[in-house]
């Protein structure tokens, strides 16, 4: 099922001059302002859609119409995104007047590499926007539901409470976006390069001008485009970057005749959209010169499994802290200093925490690249103890708590000009050492060390040193082969961990209502899975926390626009009792006694909790489904979770 066959008139047009439907391109004054409620709005510019007036003020270089000829967007959403939507038949027929595609995994990436391949009047970064489903093209877009609600009714004459009773019933803003439209096509569509160009450009504007630009979209859009428009700016249409890496790389590889190993090295080393750029102007001379650099983000190392299956030795044994995994960036460029704290997912949380610019500031080398932990320390009436990620958190979120943050660094992957990640591990230790040890016990806003950590001969030494660190209100250890490089952005099968308890990183998938009547309205208890290749397996049910964070993890989910509209039936120890599917895109930590499995193959938690929501971590960070079957396996105070 190839790309055509979805659209039998997808070739590029030239509808500036040659389509009568886009008449208003070239002569504006037949289009009447979008905000103004059909009356024409004067300009010293003239009549013109303010998306275009947005483009010709803020693209670089010369503004052409010609320059947006490109295919219709109506076609790239019937031939592309609406496959990839999951749309139910139900609302597809009824509002798009066609079955939703349905494409096996195989089929998805002949699509898709036969989509990247035809001149159709986008760029490859474009193609990329659209199979990645991230037109900002990896800035945020800022968009939530109720900044989509605020645009629906600016163009749509509807009360505020019809609009929430008719979004309780169908369930995705994207759907009422569709239903907000009265015809299935414009009768003046929009071509995809006007579209795509002007939400790039949009990033990083301001609410008021967004909503002015994207009202005027909205008008051009039929009930498909809407629905499609409305996706794009929640990240709901689109193969996804990340949970479908793989897709993206073979792809990728493909398209430009490259290794599909040389696409992932440069995919831990930028992004994919700067990668793509690179690669539609160089080739292979372009991906062969890609460096690790500072203040490019980069994904860490992670463990892999426990410290039971630790073969070699000696072997270094590291405590392990109970915090937010940082990768500190330092640069100087003409005497300036530049700096980042970037998480693993990674998102810029220098401004959250301003004592890691004075820290950064006092490393003693022009250029790094460091890995630690941000961890607490909670000063209670009698002694000093570890906090908990929980409390790391909540200082995150703004809370104010007994508690002093410190950094440890564990290990180093740029140092004065030089990418060291394929030293051995004690090599870059004794770089790293040279940088952190100048600084211990100074005075800073955020103290920083270096992780604690000895070698260990046999496994009694490793045994020791965990209950050591154990006692000392730590989580656990690390082991690290010590002549191992440093992997980025991988699971390495030489770093292993240990802890105490059952913790994973698991995604919402699903939520059921509470029957109590004190939680009445509320979720009583959620679906949680794990990662299985490009995709989330359901393993289990976990009660709800407490009201608090319940209606934290509710806020979350009606902010984000979470809710895909569909229904579920879960059945639990006290029933069957109906819920709600849920997008992907929370992490929680969660808690547990054990893991089991049943004679059908589906999994179940023993005794769990929600700990923590992650706002540090992405879905595809999770957990997999082989982490959990390997706990099976293991004693209950061996850990298999990411760092």
């Amino acid at each position: 099922m190839c790309f055509h066959r979805f659209t039998r008139a997808c070739k590029p047009v030239t509808p500036f001059k040659a389509n009568q439907s886009h008449q208003w391109l070239t002569h504006p004054d037949s289009l009447p302002s979008p905000m103004s409620g059909g009356s024409n709005a004067r300009s010293s510019q003239g009549r013109i859609a303010e998306h275009l007036r947005f483009l010709a003020q803020h693209q670089q270089g010369d503004f052409s119409l010609d320059a947006l000829s490109s295919i219709p967007f109506y076609n790239l959403c019937r031939s592309l995104f609406l496959p990839m939507s999951g749309v139910r038949d139900f609302d597809s027929i009824r509002l798009f007047g066609t079955r939703t595609p349905r494409l096996s995994m195989q089929q998805s990436e002949s699509h898709l590499i036969d989509f990247m391949q035809r001149d159709i009047g986008l760029s490859d970064v474009e193609k990329i926007a659209c199979l990645t489903g991230d037109p900002f093209l990896g800035r945020p877009s800022t968009f939530r539901q109720d900044s989509l609600l605020r645009l629906l009714r600016s163009v749509w004459f509807i009360g505020p409470k019809m609009l929430l009773s008719r979004l309780a019933e169908v369930g995705d803003v994207g759907l009422l976006f569709a239903e907000s439209r009265p015809n299935l096509k414009s009768d003046q569509p929009l071509s995809s390069a006007e579209l795509l160009r002007t939400l790039a450009l949009l990033a990083g504007k301001g609410m008021i001008l967004k909503q002015r630009v994207l009202g005027a979209l909205l008008q051009r859009c039929g009930r498909l485009e809407a629905y499609c428009l409305a996706r794009l700016l929640l990240s709901r249409t689109g193969f996804g970057r990340e949970l479908n890496r793989p897709l993206v790389v073979r792809v990728l590889a493909s398209h430009y005749r490259q290794e599909a190993t040389a696409i992932e090295r440069g995919l831990k080393l930028t992004d994919v959209f700067q990668l793509t750029s690179l690669l539609s102007r160089e080739g292979g001379d372009g991906l062969r010169r890609l460096r690790l650099r500072p203040l490019s983000p980069v994904r860490p190392a992670l463990a892999s499994g426990p410290t039971t299956r630790v073969d070699t030795y000696p072997v270094w044994v590291e405590r392990k802290y109970d915090g937010v995994r940082m990768l500190l960036h330092r640069s100087v460029v003409d005497g300036r200093l530049q700096a980042a704290a970037f998480t693993r997912n990674g998102n810029d949380w220098l401004e959250q925490f301003p004592g890691l610019r004075s820290l950064i500031r006092s490393l003693p080398v022009s250029d790094a690249i460091v890995d630690g932990e941000l961890y607490g320390v909670m000063r209670g009436s009698n002694r000093v103890v570890p906090a908990t990620v929980q409390e790391v958190m909540a200082a995150y979120h703004g809370e104010l708590l007994p508690m002093q943050l410190h950094y440890a660094a564990f290990d180093v992957l740029y140092f004065n000009g030089q990418d060291v990640t394929l030293l051995p591990f004690t090599r870059r230790r004794q770089l790293l050492s040279s940088m952190i040890l100048p600084l211990t016990g100074r005075k800073l806003p955020i103290p920083v060390s270096l992780a604690v950590g000895q070698m260990a001969n046999t496994e009694a030494d490793v045994n020791r040193l965990y209950h050591h660190f154990r006692a000392q209100g730590h989580e656990g250890v690390i082991t690290k082969d010590p002549a191992s490089p440093y992997l980025i952005d991988t699971r390495d099968p030489r770093w292993l961990k240990r802890k105490p308890i059952l913790t994973l990183d698991l995604v919402l998938i699903g939520a059921t209502y509470s029957v109590t009547t004190q939680n009445e309205g509320m979720f009583g208890s959620w679906v949680v899975g794990a990662l299985n290749g490009t995709t989330i397996e359901d393993v289990g049910d976990v009660d709800g926390v407490d009201r608090v964070r319940d209606a934290e993890i509710c806020d979350e989910i009606i902010r984000r626009a979470l809710l895909t509209g569909r229904t579920i039936t879960r059945t639990l120890s006290m029933g069957k009792r109906i819920g709600v599917e849920l997008f992907p895109q929370l992490v929680v930590t969660v808690i547990c006694q054990g893991v089991a499995r049943d004679q059908n193959g589906a999994w179940s938690l023993r005794h769990p909790r929600i700990a923590v929501l992650r706002a540090d971590k992405r879905p595809e960070e999770a957990d997999s489904v082989e982490q959990i079957r390997s706990l099976q396996r293991e004693p209950s105070d061996s850990l298999h979770v990411q760092r």
